[in-house]
């Protein structure tokens, strides 16, 4: 898959609006991202939202499962 399709996948997955910012991610995480966004909706938990710290290195997702909300951070080392 090219890193194009990838940034489709993650505008429409993740809705990472920014096409940049989606090209990005795909970019430094590959399909990753994605997967992990998948094994999250199988365990129940709803993505509310993505944004970029560092805006190079670190993707949040904002997830939530009931009343507890978390944040679960990829970064690139």
């Amino acid at each position: 898959m090219d890193v194009f399709e990838l940034a489709r996948r993650y505008h429409d997955e993740l809705d990472i609006k920014e096409p940049s910012m989606a090209t990005m991610a795909a970019e430094l995480f590959d399909d990753l991202g994605l997967k992990m966004a998948k094994f999250l909706r199988d365990e129940g938990y709803a993505i509310i939202g993505t944004k970029f710290i560092d805006y190079d290195k670190s993707l949040v997702l904002d997830i939530t499962k009931g009343e507890k909300r978390f944040e679960i951070t990829l970064r690139k080392s």
